[in-house]
């Protein structure tokens, strides 16, 4: 049975699927997720392990400049250890992971977390035509430090998705999807109060569609989409007042992926959304949105990546819940000797809160930016040790908000 191939349409929902984060570990996701991929080609459990040192220099994004806390340093270790899952039994593929981490700070101990992850799914062919696959994951892991006003320590998600996939026609397929995604945050040592909780959310997406992907490899499809936002706890904005950020949005999608030759892929996003608060109408958000992509690889041992988007994307923030981005990314992938690879990320990004913002009369702008460089060494056949170095930013409209900070990882990393 082939449920990659034949689930190539359920599957690329997921991957063109709006980011809920901004996650500042772009980085060190490019630099780890083509040993994921090849771990997860490989069948049985095939566990791993790995440990870091980073020195970051403003670990919490302090602004440079005005009242307040100044940047401060810290060094962070890291180590986690895990295995993946991959089983195939007749006409079921089983696979998945779990990880266990472990991060502490030499200053910011408040921030260390033992944190634990889960990815399962299961994938399944029904009779000739029909393919479904259940997913359902957990993260419970420091919190991204983000553009708000909020530090929280942890971020505990759970997600569960199920997809169903017709294959009616040897070139056309019926796409289904239905996810729900819970999100919580925490304080020091496990707190829960007012301010943490504002950043709570609940995420729900349901679609269905239709893909044409002939022989070739190319493709097209049309999803419809609805999906909502529901947040347990009400924002204050002002005494004795609060209002409910909670959304419903609908949008129509547009999806193609063209193999214009054997070393160029383009792939395009494209979509209608209607966004409604049902209290807040200063947040509603009615316009196109969109995604382009570029795949090039000239030669067996260099890829390029490039990529240009307008989307909405959730906000871990105290004050907004989302933001329109506007989005460049530009890597490249270079092995540079036959055990080590070197690469290069670019993503500068422009955040735009315009009626989002609900406790600022001032419409606010927020530009960030990330560039990312990393080189990995294969000390043996499973032993991998690299290093990653990044320079990340933020320009804003709002006063004495302007920080920078460089960091640097040293990692060796361990996959059976």
């Amino acid at each position: 049975m082939q449920v990659n191939k034949q689930q190539r349409g359920a599957w690329k929902q997921n991957s063109w699927s709006t980011p809920r984060y901004i996650c500042s570990f772009a980085g060190l996701l490019i630099a780890i997720s083509h040993n994921t991929a090849s771990a997860e080609s490989k069948t049985g459990f095939l566990p791993f392990a790995s440990f870091s040192h980073t020195y970051d220099s403003n670990l919490l994004n302090r602004p440079n400049q005005g009242v307040g806390a100044a940047p401060q340093s810290d060094q962070i270790n890291r180590f986690e250890f895990g295995t993946h899952i991959n089983f195939q039994l007749s006409r079921q593929q089983f696979s998945g992971m779990v990880s266990f981490s472990d991060s502490r700070h030499a200053e910011f101990e408040e921030r260390n977390v033992q944190g634990n992850a889960y990815r399962l799914r299961w994938d399944s062919e029904i009779g000739k035509t029909l393919v479904l696959a259940v997913e359902g994951s957990a993260i419970s892991d420091q919190a991204p430090i983000q553009t708000g006003q909020v530090l929280a320590v942890e971020r505990d998600q759970d997600n569960l998705t199920s997809s169903l996939t017709w294959n009616f026609h040897p070139e056309y397929a019926v796409l289904s999807q239905i996810s729900r995604t819970e999100t919580r945050f925490l304080g020091p040592e496990n707190s829960n109060n007012i301010t943490f909780a504002d950043l709570n959310r609940d995420d729900e997406l349901a679609s269905i569609g239709l893909e044409f992907h002939p022989g070739t490899g190319s493709s097209i499809a049309i999803l419809q989409k609805k999906s909502s936002g529901n947040f347990p706890i009400r924002q204050i904005t002002g005494p004795m007042q609060s209002v409910s950020n909670d959304f419903d949005q609908n949008e129509t999608e547009l999806l193609t992926k063209w193999n214009y030759s054997e070393i160029t892929t383009v792939k395009l996003s494209l979509s209608s959304v209607q966004r409604e608060h049902r209290e807040m109408p200063a947040r509603d958000f009615s316009g196109s949105n969109y995604r382009l992509e570029l795949l090039y690889k000239p030669t067996e041992k260099t890829s390029f990546t490039a990529s240009w988007a307008k989307q909405i994307i959730g906000i871990s923030d105290v004050t907004n819940s989302d933001a329109l981005a506007r989005q460049f990314f530009l890597s490249m992938n270079m092995q540079v000797a036959s055990k080590t690879m070197f690469r290069l990320g670019y993503l500068p990004q422009k955040l735009q809160f315009d009626g989002t913002d609900g406790l600022s009369t001032q419409a606010r702008t927020e530009k960030l930016k990330e560039t990312s460089l990393n080189i990995e060494h294969k000390l043996t056949e499973r032993a991998t040790l690299g290093a990653l170095l990044r320079n990340r930013s933020r320009d804003s409209s709002l006063s004495n908000a302007d920080y920078s900070a460089n960091s640097f990882s040293v990692f060796v990393k361990y996959e059976y």
